[in-house]
């Protein structure tokens, strides 16, 4: 009788399937979860606050130094007394456990179609998070996103940067030896430009008030704003009527030395005359009320001028050097070239002006971004200032969706009492209405926004 063999597991073809499938479940299984971790694997979890999600969905990474040390759990909208913030909850490798409660956190862009991640940037001399721990808000870092890098260059900044560049051309034209120069020197430039900085960042520069007193300054000049564009239009007549007279100009010029060497030498010989009217004078103080306080201060402009007209003849000699290098100045042909191409960059001037001055002139926003600009960076420590804004927005808007938000507001072109706009100070003055606003909304009547003027008993006020 023959026995027949065993038959072995591996000889099964249903188990091996059956083994074969089961491994395919897992496979698949630990594939679609390896975003949010691998099961039965230890993680560090932490909660972190940042002002905005900005982007930022359930599953994105989590890095250090460019490494991958988790992910984004879940996150979630907040409000509180800083105002809105989002709060994510992270699942971390427990390589990287403990970090401290110095560590900062920022959204960053991983691709320019929108991808995000949290870089997280351990701290070493804070206190160490336990496992559930929280790193808070103040611990989050800002990021200058894409867009907002290009819309700073919008159609007005195109237009002035064009019209800025069709100036430069003829101004640089000729001059490359000069602007290599210039080049060459921009290294030891950029050194002391940072000394400079580093003083005008301390306090005890004094570069608020100074900042007030420029705005103290233009506020003043805002009323004569006509009449300086008057008297550059009449700087640029007289500048082209000396132009047509250089060679008479220039010899006026010439004959000023001896001019002034004569009149010096007339004064010496007067000196006795004028000490004889001082004596005339005493003698006639009681008779004559009104007459001391003017003898007197006209014997003071005499004792201090004798002693200048002493050494008026030394100055002579210097003023007849300078005016011998104005004179050659003057008989320059590319002077009046040089004058002719200011002239038009006046003319250009002038309408960019009238169109830029009424934002201050007339709304005082210049004022107004200058202490703010200056408030901003009011507060810090020994190492330097800190940069303080808080910025205010719709948590409805944070997140992305297929049509605008039914309370969107959006005027990107507000009126600044330009030329054309009714002289309406309509930036900062909008009034809010429900619903949606695009464009220019409707009730704004200000012709300013903010006195920025310092209160009384201020200097400067």
């Amino acid at each position: 009788m023959t026995r027949r063999p065993a038959t072995s597991i591996s000889g099964t073809p249903i188990l091996i399937g059956a083994v074969t499938v089961l491994i395919g479940v897992i496979a698949v299984f630990l594939a679609y979860n390896a975003n949010s971790g691998l099961p039965f694997i230890p993680s560090y979890r932490v909660t972190a606050e940042v002002y905005d999600a900005a982007g930022l969905v359930d599953g994105n990474e989590v890095r250090v130094g460019g490494k991958r040390v988790g992910t984004v759990q879940s996150i979630a909208g907040r409000i509180g007394q800083h105002g809105t913030y989002a709060e994510l909850q992270l699942k971390l490798d427990k390589a990287i456990q403990p970090i401290r409660d110095d560590s900062q956190v920022r959204v960053r862009p991983r691709s320019p179609l929108g991808l995000k991640y949290l870089e997280l940037m351990p701290g070493r001399f804070g206190r160490a998070i336990g496992d559930g721990g929280r790193l808070d808000l103040r611990q989050a870092r800002r990021s200058v996103e894409l867009d907002e890098v290009l819309n700073a260059f919008d159609k007005n900044t195109r237009t002035a940067l064009q019209q800025t560049l069709d100036q430069l051309g003829p101004g640089l034209a000729g001059r490359g030896l000069d602007f290599n120069v210039a080049l060459a020197g921009a290294p030891p430039f950029v050194t002391h430009l940072e000394h400079v900085a580093a003083n005008l960042a301390d306090p005890r520069t004094g570069l608020r008030r100074a900042l007030r007193s420029v705005a103290d300054v233009v506020t003043a000049i805002a009323p004569v704003a006509p009449q300086l564009g008057s008297l550059i239009g009449g700087a640029d007549r007289t500048a082209a009527a000396l132009a047509s007279v250089s060679p008479e100009l220039a010899q006026v010029i010439e004959e000023l030395p001896d001019t002034e060497l004569t009149g010096t030498e007339a004064l010496a010989v007067a000196r006795p005359v004028l000490r004889d009217t001082r004596l005339l004078l005493q003698d006639i103080k009681p008779g004559i009320a009104v007459l001391p306080l003017a003898a007197g201060r006209l014997h003071s402009a005499l004792l201090l001028g004798i002693p200048v007209l002493r050494r008026a003849g030394a100055l002579s000699d210097r003023l007849r050097t300078a005016l011998r290098a104005v004179e050659r100045l003057a008989s320059d042909p590319l002077a009046r070239s040089a004058l002719a191409r200011l002239r038009r960059a006046l003319d250009s001037l002038i309408p960019t002006l009238r169109f830029v001055a009424p934002a201050q002139t007339r709304c005082n926003y210049l004022g107004v971004y200058l202490r703010n600009l200056a408030s901003s960076v009011s507060e810090g420590d020994s190492a330097g200032t800190w940069f303080r804004t808080l910025v205010i927005a719709q948590t409805n808007q944070f997140m992305p969706r297929a049509t605008p938000s039914p309370d969107l507001h959006a005027n990107p072109y507000p009126f600044t009492a330009a030329p054309g706009q009714h002289g309406l100070c309509e930036a900062g003055n909008e009034p809010y209405k429900p619903g949606q606003v695009f464009g220019h909304p409707a009730g704004v009547h200000a012709h300013y926004t903010e006195d920025t003027s310092p209160p009384p008993g201020v200097p400067g006020g």
